[in-house]
Parts: C-alpha cells; sequence; structure tokens
C-alpha cells in the first residue's frame, strides 16, 4: 500500500513511501477505502518542511484528514454500518468523552482529540485504506456519515472546510440577511463562507484578498456570490469597504485569513454592536490597541471546526444543490503526485486539489 505519510510532532516532513502495511481491524472497527481526500491548509503548513524528526513510526501518521470512500469491511460487532456504504469520516479518532466539548457534543475541540490524518499515530485519508476505531464509533456516532447518493466522494471529502464555514456563519454569527458582510481570505473557508452568507440572505458580500487571488480564487468567488472584491495589497481596504457598504456599515466580519493585521482592519470597518467572527489563525502577537470592541459593543466570537449539526445540514445543502462544492474543487491528481497539488494549493493556482489513489504497484508500474 502507498501512502503520504508525514513525520513529526508539532510540525513536520512529508515522504511519499510504499510498502505500508494495510490495516487491520478489530471487531467493533470499520476499514474504509478511500475515493477522494483533499489537501488541507492544515497540511499545507508542513509542506517543503525538512527537519530533524526521525522517521520512525513514533513520529509518524499516514496524512490526509478530509476524505470519503466505502465501507469494505467491518468488525463483527459492528450493526450500524455495512459493507458498500458510501461515507465521509469528520476525521475524529479517538476523545475523551466527559470534558466540557464532549459533554456538548462539540467533539472537535475535545482537548485530548485524536485527528486521522494530524495526529502521531491515527493514520489518515493519502492512501488507500482507513480504519475508523470502534472506540469513537461508541462515544461519538456521528464520526462518519452516509454520503446522499447524488453527491459524489469528491464532493463529500471537501465537507471540513464547508461544514467550518456553516458553523462560523449560521451557527455562531448574528447575520441577518440584508446586512452586509465581509470575509477575508479567499481560500476553501472563505469560498464556503461566501457561500454561506449568500444563502443566509447578506446583502453585499465583500471578499478581501491579495492579487495573487485574482486569476483563480476571485473568478470562482465571483460565480458563488461575491458583489465586491477587495485587492488588499493594491487599495486602502478600510476605505474601500466603507465606499461600498455606506451608512449601513458591515454588520459581520468573518477573518478566514488570521494575521493580527485583519483584525486591525476589521476593528475600524465593523460597525458598532457588530460581530467579528475569527476563523483563520496566526502566531504573531497583537500590537495594537483592542479597546474598540468595548467602545464599540463590538463582538469577537473566535471558531473552531464544526458538530453534528454542521455535518448534517452540509450534507443536505449538498443533496439538494444549494451549495457548490464541484467548483471549488479545481485539480484532482493521483497521490503519487502530491507535490505538484502542494504547489498549486500553495501558489494559488487551486482551490481544493483532490488525491486519489494510483493504484500502482510498489516497484512504480501503473
Amino acid at each position: 500500500m502507498q501512502g503520504l505519510v508525514r513525520y513529526g510532532t508539532e510540525i513536520g516532513h512529508f515522504r511519499f513511501e510504499t510498502g505500508l502495511a494495510e490495516p487491520t481491524i478489530g471487531e467493533d472497527d470499520i476499514l474504509v477505502e478511500v475515493k477522494a481526500a483533499g489537501i488541507c491548509g492544515a497540511d499545507l503548513k508542513h509542506y517543503g518542511i525538512e527537519n530533524d524528526a526521525a522517521e520512525i513510526p513514533e513520529n509518524r501518521r499516514i496524512a490526509g484528514h478530509e476524505f470519503a470512500g466505502v465501507i469494505v469491511e467491518t468488525g463483527k460487532n459492528v450493526t450500524d454500518w455495512k459493507v458498500g456504504d458510501r461515507v465521509v469520516s469528520e476525521n475524529t479518532g479517538d476523545v475523551c468523552g466527559k470534558c466540557h466539548a464532549c459533554s456538548k457534543g462539540n467533539f472537535l475541540v475535545c482537548p485530548k482529540k485524536k485527528s486521522l490524518g494530524l495526529t502521531v499515530g491515527w493514520d489518515g485519508g493519502f492512501t488507500k485504506y482507513v480504519r475508523i476505531p470502534g472506540k469513537i464509533l461508541e462515544v461519538y456516532k456521528n464520526a462518519i456519515f452516509h454520503i446522499p447518493d447524488n453527491v459524489s466522494f469528491e464532493e463529500a471529502a471537501i465537507l471540513d472546510p464547508m461544514s467550518n464555514a456553516y458553523m462560523a456563519l449560521a451557527q455562531r454569527s448574528q447575520l441577518l440577511p440584508g446586512e452586509n458582510v465581509v470575509i477575508f481570505g479567499a481560500g476553501p473557508l472563505g469560498l464556503f463562507s461566501v457561500q454561506i452568507a449568500k444563502l443566509m440572505g447578506a446583502a453585499n458580500i465583500i471578499l478581501v484578498a491579495s492579487k495573487r487571488n485574482e486569476h483563480v480564487r476571485f473568478k470562482v468567488g465571483e460565480k458563488l456570490g461575491v458583489t465586491h472584491f477587495v485587492v488588499n495589497d493594491e487599495e486602502n481596504v478600510v476605505e474601500s469597504v466603507k465606499n461600498i457598504t455606506g451608512e449601513n456599515g458591515v454588520g459581520v466580519i468573518v477573518d478566514c485569513a488570521g494575521p493580527p493585521e485583519v483584525l486591525k482592519q476589521s476593528l475600524e470597518i465593523i460597525r458598532t454592536n457588530g460581530q467579528i467572527v475569527r476563523v483563520g489563525m496566526s502566531f504573531q502577537p497583537v500590537d495594537f490597541s483592542i479597546n474598540d470592541l468595548s467602545m464599540n459593543a463590538i463582538t469577537l466570537t473566535g471558531h473552531m471546526a464544526y458538530d453534528t449539526t454542521s455535518l448534517k445540514n452540509c450534507l443536505t445543502l449538498l443533496e439538494k444543490g444549494m451549495i457548490d462544492a464541484k467548483s471549488m474543487i479545481t485539480h484532482r491528481l493521483p497521490i503519487s503526485k502530491w507535490e505538484e497539488g502542494f504547489e498549486l494549493f500553495a501558489n494559488r493556482d487551486a482551490i481544493k486539489v483532490i488525491l486519489k489513489y494510483d493504484e500502482e504497484d510498489e516497484s512504480g508500474r501503473a
């Protein structure tokens, strides 16, 4: 079996490897044959890294936490699932089951969560087969979902950023139909946020991103519902947004980028009693006053991941044709050409890249 393996703990490097052992399952486990897996920004931050992580089992995991496929084997105690079921994983491999997050069904922010394809020792979908542990299915039955018949494996494989955007806007924000929304970032999270904002009836949907997104991502963004683009490395973001929105101002800002500069600009843009939902992340310190949060009664909401509601509703939106995942998938490649996919993503020439198992033998022959 082939696979894209990442070594290291907090940060690491990738190796495409052959001769990997196929996973074996226990009495409560499920084995999924992966049909499509998406490259995520969380994967990209490890691309091109060459560190001193020893290439030993203690440091490895098969990467790929966005994946969908078909069940090919079930343990003898499994009753809820059967061979042939088309499923999508939300990538949770283990949780404590008793913390505050777990008690609320918000498993993806459990402090002890183990993620398939991300956590050391928990293999993901950049390969042929993935084991879904029976333990997680006992604690969290919605760790995998049935894929509707009219939804492809590729579309289902990008449920992660779709549901992330859904929760940020539909579940966490206070956006009302007819209000203006600003979205920072033209990656998958930003462009899915555009679609959710449109579904929620936003008046103006303003996308802020750099010029290097123009040739691919802006074109798709216009198709998906962006009403105005602000090129942040060519124009004054605050002035441009205010010129667009006028006296109505901006009710909600979704930060899918993360740098402190975005928060600074957001505080200058947002109207009184408005809301900033921070999805993106940055390790840079904030070096400016945030007193406007108090002075203007602004709500700053931190956001991470999604929950069962997000996942189920996004699958329904896909089934009903109310959200467009196909336009988000710009490239499809065999896993053996993973570097090409990462380059396309890093250079903004792609939005979502789908990797598929290419069925080559150990000598590399097709």
